[in-house]
């Protein structure tokens, strides 16, 4: 190897290790609570006319997005999964079911949905129904050590007694339509494989940018050939909008006038 290549391969090696410090991560997402909520996710029910959707796959994911939100923790799905075998329940029918949902978990905030659209081809498609219950008093409720263990072992259809004073309030609710041939959301796809560190970061030129990310530009196209990376987008997306309407939701004065707390656009 002459000595103009091993300073090539040097200077590459260089670029990447740069690269792999100051790549940025996905857009942080922000809790609109003044202090730590817990939250508890249920799988979402199949009203796509798809065969193929998981709704628990799709519920780890949304866990995965709100778990890294500020001021919210987030138990995983299995627990809720638990929590509505406990009951006898395959899914809340309303606000007496969050709230006895809610008080076995002892969770402050409930989100459970519904995928209404899904097409896994090139360009894969997606929506996604999502609704909040949370604790009456939003972050001032203040939650009791409860084993859900135990709980789970105990509690029968009529084991988790709810007040009418103790019952949730449904706090948010969010739908859109993620269609990756829309430039829109293709855009919105972009700058979040761009954050995730799936573009090169920062750009380099010439023989250097060969060796480093030939396919730079295109690295994101990742996103629209496989289902599982298309879904933590449209995830990610999705626990965004929901988190910004339970902030506008929390400041009504603020907000007055402005976008509905519902954000049931045909897309984002």
């Amino acid at each position: 190897m002459t000595s103009e290549k091993v300073m090539l391969t040097l200077l590459a090696l260089l670029f990447v290790g740069c690269a792999g410090q100051d790549q940025p991560t996905a857009e942080p997402l922000v809790g609109p609570y003044l202090s730590t909520q817990v939250w508890a996710v249920l799988p979402l029910t199949n009203e796509s006319g798809s065969l193929q959707v998981d709704g628990t796959r799709v519920a780890d994911q949304l866990a995965r997005q709100f778990q890294t939100a500020s001021n919210i923790d987030v138990m995983p799905v299995n627990r809720s999964i638990e929590a509505l075998e406990a009951l006898q329940m395959d899914y809340p029918r309303g606000e007496r079911d969050a709230a006895r949902l809610l008080a076995l978990l002892n969770a402050d905030g409930l989100v459970f949905g519904t995928v209404s659209d899904f097409d896994p081809y090139d360009p894969p498609k997606m929506g996604l129904i999502l609704q909040l219950f949370v604790q009456p008093g939003g972050d001032a409720a203040v939650r009791s050590d409860v084993d859900i263990r135990k709980l789970s072992r105990a509690a029968t259809d009529g084991g988790v007694n709810v007040s009418p004073r103790d019952a949730p309030i449904g706090a948010s609710v969010v739908a859109a339509y993620f269609d990756a041939a829309n430039p829109r959301v293709r855009d919105e796809l972009k700058q979040y494989a761009v954050r995730r560190g799936d573009k090169d970061w920062p750009p380099t030129q010439g023989v250097i940018d060969s060796i480093v990310a030939p396919e730079k530009d295109e690295n994101w196209r990742r996103y629209i050939i496989s289902m599982d990376l298309f879904t933590e987008f449209v995830g990610h997306a999705m626990a965004k909008r929901l988190l910004g309407a339970e902030a506008r939701r929390l400041t009504p004065i603020a907000t007055y006038g402005s976008e509905p707390t519902a954000d049931a656009t045909a897309s984002p």
